[in-house]
């Protein structure tokens, strides 16, 4: 269970960090990046929500909790490195 809040919580600062570049292609008019990345990003989304939701409801509160925690770290990230 720890291992997969980890893989979870990293998991959330990689698509945190992948939307951020995706509104920045999208910002710049980056028409094929911002086609791949928002296709990408859904199926992340879809696959992780997909994971998270199909354990009992006492697990899915702690892997909710670990995914949101790593997209407020890659929020973190992204605005403090400021390349994405």
């Amino acid at each position: 269970m720890v291992m997969q809040l980890i893989l979870l919580f990293f998991a959330g600062i990689v698509v945190d960090l992948l939307v951020t570049r995706y509104t920045k292609s999208v910002a710049e008019k980056k028409i094929w990046s911002a086609t791949l990345l928002s296709g990408t990003i859904t199926f992340a989304n879809y696959a992780l929500l997909s994971v998270i939701l199909s354990e009992g409801s006492m697990d899915c509160i702690f892997d909710i909790v670990a995914y949101a925690g790593g997209n407020t770290v890659g929020t973190y990230v992204a605005l403090m490195k400021r390349v994405f």
